[in-house]
């Protein structure tokens, strides 16, 4: 059967010449009147044109449906090469989709191999039946036969806080540790007396362990050393240093931690001075130098004084929380507050915040702030809490009777002092007296500003010479330098140790940019009268009676007219132990504490993946040239080369390192490959 295109065609063709007929008929009767010759001639040629036209017209029909047949098979063509391109497209998203789903899945594996190795302060199974009020046993640090490594920026015999508070916190710290396992080790020895050899064995059951290590600075290079330390402390040897701060804990009355081998155990990582942020920072990876020195690091906790001081430029390597198993953070220094009075502080501030909270997320578990007045770090993890103490000196001293009624003053603002001793000038008439203790490059500055601009002439006249006098020019660094008419009665006494201040009576303090002011501490310890600003800073020295805080100057005149009539309230007992260094350690035991509660919380929050994440984000910046690059952009300078100085201490060259290859991020890469073969790939949860 025909199909029904070429039917129409057909009877097009039928048509089109029954058409034709009749119109040879019509013109043949309207030309009736023609010649015989002419209508022949005539009749013949449309005959001729007529045939012509036909058959042109039934080669155009089959033209036509040879094209027509062309266009289907080409459509056709077209139709089974879209269905076979959306097979093959079908089939590749098939395979990119269970593409995807496997590196999903190897990223799952690895991201959780690397959660794997964060030490978190998890809740322990042997606490399941618990109260929520429990102590997780990873964070508590009254733990048995537990080590404590309390790592710093300073060492002396640089007289900072950074250098002398944490090392009277190691070593109370190491007195508090020998009295918790004395119980277990006099069990022990009880235990071999009763056996036969009981001299032999008792003596083998007693060996007296180090507890708590310090980890403290040994700056290399001899030029820092004489910058820092001046000339009167020549170290040539780290050995020279410990053999230093050994004899000064033993003037502290701290016999037994000043030993070497049964008290306090003291290790060094190399460091070098960056002049420019008058700081210590590390070279070189200090875990590293912990664990090769100190062993299996597993269960022991750390206490980082300024955290985000030892992590800035850092040099690459495993992170605190994967060496310890508890990481404790104390915040000393306000360095926003430092930041913002230099002239870049629009730009250097918020970098600061910014980076120091990265710091302390990534490498601390629990993170104890000793004042309000700093930033938050990690809302989670934070407390705080003043785990300062003062030596014994002090109280000792609050103890003796005071006589004289001067008023020292250290590392006061200049601004505030001046201040405070124009208005007091104004209410009474006279200044009041000072005397200023400690030394530092300003000083000369200082001393114009309470004395005025010097009003002497030096002259460079020769015997004989007529020339006149030339002045000598001292640029005014102050206001108060340039306007000042009447000399304040201050002196300046230099540098002394606090405890040798008993004779005097008020301790001014105007500061509000410090964290927790040791020196207000040690003058309330006293028995001294002190002035503070009403500020978040101070909050802690409040509740002590012989503390006068101020709000404006009429205040700040009034107390200090108070305080210099009036005799300052004795020490009660309770009062006096808030000002030890035992009672100091048991806020940092209670502080460091995660309850179990805590540890839900946290669990519920889920912040642990984002301190993970940014532990591998500081660590893959700081590696390589590009690492030592980005560390001098930001104002390493003399630390800033940690990769090519560890290369340089292992000898070998820019390569993939052996620390590399043991790194947590290869090997948690390697068993993902081993997770991924041997079991089903990860299923999203429901």
């Amino acid at each position: 059967m025909p199909k029904p295109v070429s039917l129409y065609l057909w009877c097009a063709v039928i048509i089109r010449g029954l058409l034709l007929c009749n119109a040879d008929k019509t013109s043949s009767n309207d030309h009736n009147n023609v010649t015989t010759s002419l209508h022949n001639l005539t009749s013949s040629s449309i005959e001729h044109e007529t045939g012509m036209a036909s058959r042109f017209f039934l080669f155009q029909v089959f033209r036509g449906g040879n094209r027509k047949k062309r266009d289907i098979r080409r459509g056709q063509r077209r139709r089974e090469v879209k269905e076979k391109t959306a097979a093959l497209a079908s089939k590749m998203n098939e395979k990119l989709e269970e593409a995807r789903r496997m590196l999903l899945d190897r990223m799952a594996a690895v991201s959780f191999n690397l959660i794997s190795y964060e030490n978190d302060a998890a809740i322990n199974n042997s606490t399941e039946d618990g109260s929520d009020d429990d102590i997780t046993p990873q964070s508590d640090l009254t733990l048995p036969n537990r080590s404590i490594y309390v790592v710093t920026t300073a060492a002396l015999p640089w007289r900072t806080g950074t250098a002398v508070n944490p090392l009277l916190r190691a070593a109370y710290l190491s007195r508090r540790m020998k009295s918790i396992n004395s119980k277990q080790e006099n069990e022990t020895t009880s235990m071999y007396v009763r056996s036969e050899n009981t001299t032999k064995k008792a003596a083998n059951a007693v060996v007296p362990m180090q507890y708590v290590t310090l980890v403290i600075p040994w700056l290399e290079l001899e030029e820092d050393r004489l910058e820092l330390y001046g000339s009167n402390h020549t170290f040539t040897t780290s050995q020279e240093q410990e053999d230093y701060i050994r004899d000064w804990l033993q003037n502290a009355n701290m016999l037994d931690e000043a030993d070497s081998n049964h008290g306090l155990k003291i290790l060094f990582y190399p460091a070098r001075y960056h002049s420019g942020l008058k700081s210590i920072f590390a070279m070189g990876d200090i875990c590293a130098v912990l664990k090769a020195k100190g062993g299996d690091l597993s269960n022991a906790v750390c206490i980082l004084e300024e955290p985000e001081h030892l992590n800035w430029y850092r040099a690459p390597g495993e992170g605190w929380t994967k060496v310890f198993n508890y990481v404790v953070g104390i915040i000393h220094t306000n360095y926003i507050e430092y930041a913002s009075g230099q002239f870049h502080g629009l730009w250097t501030a918020p970098a600061i915040q910014v980076m120091s909270s990265a710091m302390i997320r990534a490498y601390c578990h629990k993170v104890i702030k000793l004042s309000g007045v700093l930033q938050a770090y990690a809302p989670e993890k934070e407390v705080i809490a003043n785990v300062h103490g003062v030596r014994e000196d002090f109280i000792r001293e609050g103890k003796s009777p005071l006589f004289t009624t001067s008023s020292q003053n250290q590392s006061v603002p200049l601004d505030e002092e001046c201040e405070g001793q124009e208005f007091y000038y104004e209410c009474t008439g006279n200044y009041f007296a000072i005397d200023i203790i400690g030394d530092g490059p300003d000083l000369e500055d200082i001393k114009r500003a309470f004395h005025g601009r010097p009003r002497s002439a030096t002259t460079n006249e020769q015997p004989g010479s007529m020339k006149s006098p030339s002045i000598h020019m001292n640029i005014p660094k102050t206001f108060h330098e340039l306007f000042r008419k009447k000399s304040i009665p201050a002196r300046f006494l230099g540098p002394m140790d606090h405890a040798s201040l008993g004779a005097y009576k008020v301790f001014v303090n105007p500061s509000i940019s410090e964290v927790l002011c040791t020196t207000t501490f040690e003058a309330l310890s006293m028995g001294k009268w002190v002035l503070i600003p009403h500020h978040e800073s101070n909050s802690f020295f409040l509740k002590f009676p012989n503390c006068l805080s101020y709000r404006n100057r009429w205040e700040f005149a009034a107390s200090l007219r108070w305080a210099l009539t009036h005799e300052p309230e004795p020490l009660t007992p309770e009062l006096a132990n808030e000002f030890t260094w035992e009672a100091a350690t048991d806020r940092l035991i209670q502080s460091a504490a995660i309850t179990r509660s805590e540890a839900k919380r946290r669990a519920i929050l889920g912040t642990q993946k984002l301190d993970e994440r940014i532990l591998f984000l500081h660590s893959e910046l700081g590696k390589g040239k590009r690492g030592d690059t980005l560390r001098k952009v930001f104002g390493g300078g003399p630390v800033a080369e940690q990769v090519r100085y560890e290369m340089i201490q292992q000898g070998i060259e820019e390569s993939i390192t052996e620390k590399f290859k043991k790194s947590s991020f290869l090997q948690a890469i390697k068993s993902s490959f081993i997770n991924i073969n041997a079991q089903p790939p990860l299923q999203p949860s429901t």
